[in-house]
């Protein structure tokens, strides 16, 4: 148990003894002297009416020989004192009264007696300012002035107490909505807050009033007058904070009759001051209106709280229920009370029930709060857990993502950011060898380095097994060799107590402007030098370990790679000189062309026999890139600058690259050039030397698999009778593997292809044939099956084979294969290029439909590709032609409380001689896919701004909304070129509505933040389109902070049609609304459609009931008379 529960249960424990043992003593005590609270005595006196007063006389008693006062109360009337005929005190005849005040309102009054005064007649009249009306009975009280002053307060302490506990309870309703404005508290929405607003002044004015009806607030302002208008104001005033509050809790429309009953309070507060002003009558007189008000509101309130907690499942409503019954069923009670006693004096009622209400509805409140926090600190130390390595408590590869994703957001402090990679040596070794306990050990003693030598803990990760990060930031820039030193002296002492070797290798970058996009540039960078550091270490390691190493044990490319690594310090500081001495000498002993670049100058020089080969201008020469378009073939130049710059631009050091060069004749000729980057120590390109060799045309035979390629496919189909009526034909294809090549490099993508190999050749009969085609895709070949089946079998057999070699590899590499069946029997020729052409059609299908499965070829698939081939070259010509055949069609949006519309969302339509009319759902997928997307998603930018422009001649404030392509955000400026159309339109950002799909926004990538961020800049409004159909979290709208939700039609209908289904759009709805959010509603079709929409209170609606999309002039003509 905490120790704070524990000191709570003492002080109860505490308070319960002293307690009983204060009544044990209290029964034991026989003596008690008690202090009587009341000192005074009530006089009897003798009471008449005359001249229409009522008057009280008595004959003082000895008691008057000293000096004594009396006191008694009047409500709404004057009061006279006489002494022996003598008018010694008098109350409401003041000569400097307005006239038209006639109530001088209810008061107590105490009059002093002078000294010998016994004996004289006491004569006490209440005079009437309202005829027949005298107010309460009035009672005399003896007694000394401090005597009466506690009469006063202990008539009404019970009134007292409970006002004295609202007004506090009211200051504390105030101070909780200053917290929470003053803090933001996001715990805290903003209509929690507004309530604690009202409910504090509400809070007030009861007090106010109940502390005046008590006789307290008498003793701080000693005008009677003054205290009636205090009675009446607060009496009048005091509803409207409640309204306010009931408004505030409920949901419906019908909250809106809380408004009008807090400006009938006003209008007849207003009224009544106005009216006894002009002395027409007095404020008192139609008390009975503002009753019959009041009767009216609690009726109001208690239809209407069951009405939103019963029927619509208002939560804040169910949970304010029983408190608003409560001071409902307390005020009704205080009316009935002050009707029977004939308005001579309220009760308690109306101060408890307060006192009730706020006491209930604080609690709630603050539970609520209190549970939110609870749960805020949970969340909180869960995140904390996914944040933290539970075994070396570094932050884990979940912070370090969080962290990567706020620089990306953040460019200033991306700008000013570098990252340490840093990689525990030998770990796979040290489990091996000495356990997983040791290689644990050695995990936590090299991040105990790290933390010594890097101090700032929150940016220190653990992010892969052996692999820890730091992020530095400008100030650490020039100490971070230093700090790395100083981590291997310190890994070399713990080093010393260990039975195994402790070190890391490490690399490190700093944001460059030119080269980094995003801090994955820096951490590609960082990798580079870490993979060079750990190179070295492996080289040098088996090195001394084995002197003897055999040459046969490493591929000659390898070798070289690695002689460039472990001594690239040495060749920094070749000349440029010296190195074209080295090409020239070299030259005339091999048949390769060997060059060099020299990336500082800009200045390239080849082996002089090239110049006998290809149409290079001269075999040195500057200005490298331009000059190549001279003899490289026009079809691969863009390829070749592409690589190039890729190669400058991150941290590879290979460049291997087959493309063709032009001979002296003009022809193309296939060459393979390799070559190797040396660069600085601060990664700066320096330059690269290599060699090309002519490889003529492709190989009928694959290196890498030692299969036959697609030359000898052919040459064997060519053997072959035609036409081929039996067999398949199975393409083949490994899932991602450009991926594969990425992550480990273009070796082991290699090694992988001739794994996949060896493992088809292990699966085919002798009556198949396989090859090899380009990437990464196997053919096989079987003329002898007539059973589609065949292939099958075979696929899975492959797929079998290569998920047993993925287990043996230890899942080094996990990937999966694609399959595409051709049976002979859907040709309809034998030509070699349809074939080809049906076999990739059917290998892309099966990638399209998920990867890792096949597909067998279907004509109508096939034919259906052609369809959109063909739709997509006349879109493609349509564009080209200044968007020939496109069109824009607008559907009104419609304010759902006025049910006129405020806008239109804008659709893109075509249409072509060779289709007729298309629909978007086919031809929009193909804009997408094609990337045409981009220049029609400009054009319809500009011509809905531009109708947008004329239709706000004739409705003021149009708005139009525009659909946006995931495409578009990925490929494109697109906020750009929204900027730009609104400025030739001249328009104002709140005439645009963009609209997205989930799922456009919710992909992982700096794009669509970045696109996010700028449309809130620009102060361009967000709609989250057909929502119901994508991710449809809670989560990802927190995220997200759309303006409007469009409920897509599929959720529209079900609605209707189901119960339940309507009853939990009509929950979303609200809980839309909570997060501020407004909502549209599609495909509305029918006015009964509509009357059960519209109970879900949507701000907008659009459908085919208030127009279907149509052209310009027809939403012109038909938009006014929606």
């Amino acid at each position: 148990m905490k120790i704070e529960k524990k000191i709570w249960l003492s002080l109860i424990a505490s308070v319960l003894f002293a307690v009983i043992f204060s009544i044990w003593i209290f029964r034991q005590d026989t003596v008690r002297n008690e202090l009587p609270f009341d000192n005074t005595t009530s006089l009897k006196t003798t009471s008449f009416k005359t001249d229409g007063a009522k008057t009280e006389s008595v004959i003082l008693s000895d008691e008057f020989h000293t000096q004594k006062a009396i006191l008694f109360q009047t409500t709404h009337t004057n009061a006279e004192v006489w002494l022996d005929g003598k008018l010694i005190y008098q109350y409401g005849n003041e000569t400097h009264t307005p006239k038209f005040m006639k109530s001088p309102g209810s008061c107590w009054h105490i009059v002093d007696i002078p000294a010998n005064s016994d004996a004289k007649k006491l004569t006490v009249k209440i005079i009437p300012v309202y005829q027949g009306y005298y107010g309460n009975p009035a009672h005399l009280f003896l007694g000394t002035r401090g005597d009466c002053i506690l009469k006063i307060l202990s008539q009404s302490l019970g009134i007292l107490i409970v006002s004295c506990g609202v007004l506090f309870l009211g200051f504390l309703s105030l101070v909780l909505y200053i917290a929470v404005i003053r803090k933001k508290q996001e715990d805290f929405s903003e209509e929690t807050s507004k309530i604690f607003l009202n409910l504090g002044i509400f809070s007030l004015l009861i007090a106010l009033w109940s502390l005046k009806q008590c006789g307290f607030l008498q003793f701080l302002v000693p005008d009677g007058r003054t205290l009636y208008f205090i009675d009446f104001f607060t009496f009048y005033l005091f509803p409207v904070p409640f309204n306010f509050l009931l408004y505030d809790i409920c949901k419906s429309k019908f909250r809106k009759g809380a408004l009008f009953l807090s400006v009938s309070y006003l209008i007849n507060m207003g009224a009544a001051v106005l009216l006894q002003c002009m002395g027409i009558v007095d404020i008192f007189l139609i008390l009975p209106i503002t009753h019959l008000i009041m009767l009216v509101n609690a009726a109001y309130t208690i239809g209407l709280i069951h009405y939103e907690a019963k029927q619509l499942g208002n939560e804040l409503a169910r949970k304010f229920r029983y408190p608003m019954y409560l001071i409902m069923y307390f005020a009704l009670s205080e009316l009935l009370v002050y009707y029977i006693r004939r308005f001579q004096q309220t009760s308690v009622f109306l101060p408890l029930g307060t006192l009730l209400f706020i006491l209930m509805l604080i609690w709630i409140q603050v539970s609520q709060y209190y549970e939110q926090c609870i749960q805020k600190q949970k969340l909180i130390y869960f995140q904390k857990l996914a944040n933290i390595d539970m075994l070396t408590e570094a932050m884990n590869r979940n912070a370090y993502e969080n962290m990567i994703r706020y620089l990306d957001e953040q460019e200033l402090e991306l700008h000013t950011t570098g990252v340490v990679l840093l990689d525990l040596d030998n770990l796979k070794e040290i489990n091996d060898n000495f356990g997983h306990e040791k290689g644990d050990e050695a995990l936590k003693l090299c991040y105990q380095c790290i933390r010594q030598a890097f101090p700032s803990e929150q940016n220190c990760f653990r992010i892969g097994g052996d692999e820890f990060a730091y992020i530095f930031h400008k100030d650490e820039k020039e100490l971070i060799a230093d700090k790395i030193h100083k981590l291997e002296l310190l890994l070399n002492e713990k080093d010393q107590d260990l039975s195994y070797s402790l070190s890391v290798s490490s690399g490190y970058a700093y944001y460059q402007p030119d080269t980094d996009m995003d801090f994955k540039d820096i951490v590609r960078r960082s990798d580079t030098m870490l993979y060079r550091e750990k190179r070295r270490k492996k080289i040098s390691h088996s090195a001394s370990s084995h002197p003897m190493l055999s040459s046969g044990k490493q591929s000659r490319a390898q070798g070289i790679t690695d002689e460039l690594i472990t001594q690239e310090k040495k060749y920094q500081h070749i000349s440029p000189t010296e190195l074209c001495g080295i090409i020239d000498l070299l030259s005339p002993s091999t048949d390769d062309y060997l060059y060099f670049i020299d990336f500082r100058t800009d200045f390239y020089y080849i082996a002089p026999q090239s110049l006998e080969r290809f149409c290079v201008p001269q075999n040195a020469f500057y200005n490298v890139m331009e000059t190549h378009r001279d003899f490289v073939y026009a079809e691969d130049y863009p390829l070749l600058t592409a690589e190039f710059h890729d190669l400058l631009t991150t941290n590879r050091c290979i460049h291997n690259m087959e493309y063709r060069w032009l001979d002296l004749n003009g022809n193309p000729v296939w060459i393979n050039c390799r070559g190797y980057l040396v660069r600085d120590d601060y990664q700066k390109p320096l330059y690269m030397v290599g060699c090309i060799n002519e490889i003529g045309e492709k190989q009928k035979a694959d290196n890498i698999s030692g299969l036959f390629g697609e030359n000898g496919l052919i040459e064997y189909l060519k053997t072959q009778e035609t036409p081929l009526e039996n067999g398949f034909l199975l393409r083949l294809g490994i899932d991602n593997f450009k991926s594969i090549n990425e992550k480990f490099g273009w070796d082991y993508g290699d090694y992988i292809l001739r794994k996949t190999a060896e493992c088809i050749s292990h699966c085919i009969s002798g009556e198949q044939q396989v090859y090899k085609l380009s990437s990464d895709e196997f053919i096989i070949v079987d003329i002898t099956s007539d059973d589609k089946q065949t292939a099958v079998h075979l696929y899975n057999k492959i797929r079998k084979n290569i998920n047993q070699f993925i287990k043996k590899n230890h899942y080094t590499a996990i990937f999966t294969i694609s399959g595409g069946i051709l049976p002979f029997y859907n040709l309809l020729e034998s030509e070699y290029d349809e074939m080809m052409k049906r076999t990739d059609f059917s290998l892309n299908t099966a990638k399209k439909r998920g990867r890792n499965r096949y597909y067998i070829f279907n004509e109508q698939d096939y034919q259906r590709f052609l369809h959109l081939k063909d739709i997509s070259d006349v879109l493609h010509a349509a564009v080209i032609h200044d968007f020939r055949g496109f069109s824009v069609a607008l559907q009104p949006l419609v304010k759902a409380g006025c049910r006129q519309p405020f806008g239109a969302e804008t659709l893109m339509r075509f249409s072509s001689g060779q289709f007729g009319t298309i629909s978007p759902a086919e031809f929009i997928p193909i804009l997408e896919e094609s990337g045409l997307i981009i220049p029609a998603g400009r054009w319809i930018i500009r011509e809905a701004l531009q109708a947008c422009k004329k239709l706000r001649e004739t409705i003021p404030d149009f708005q139009v909304s525009i659909n946006i392509s995931q495409i578009q955000i990925e490929k494109s400026d697109v906020i750009q070129d929204i900027s730009a159309e609104l400025e030739n339109a001249k328009l104002p950002p709140e005439a645009l509505i963009v609209e997205l799909t989930e799922s456009a926004l919710l992909e992982d990538n700096s794009n669509a933040r970045h696109f996010l961020k700028e449309l809130k800049k620009a102060g361009i409004r967000l709609a989250l389109d057909d929502f119901g159909t994508g991710y449809s979290n809670f989560h990802y709208l927190n995220e997200l902070r759309p303006d409007i939700i469009k409920i897509d039609r599929s959720f529209t209908a079900k609605a209707i049609k189901d119960a339940k289904e309507y009853d939990l759009l009509k929950r979303f709805c609200t809980m839309i609304h909570r997060l501020n959010i407004k909502i549209c509603i599609e495909g509305v079709e029918t006015e009964d459609e509509w009357e059960k929409i519209r109970l879900m209170d949507p701000d907008y609606s659009q459908g085919y009931l208030w127009g279907k999309p149509c052209s310009f002039d027809e939403l012109l003509q038909k938009g006014l008379r929606v």
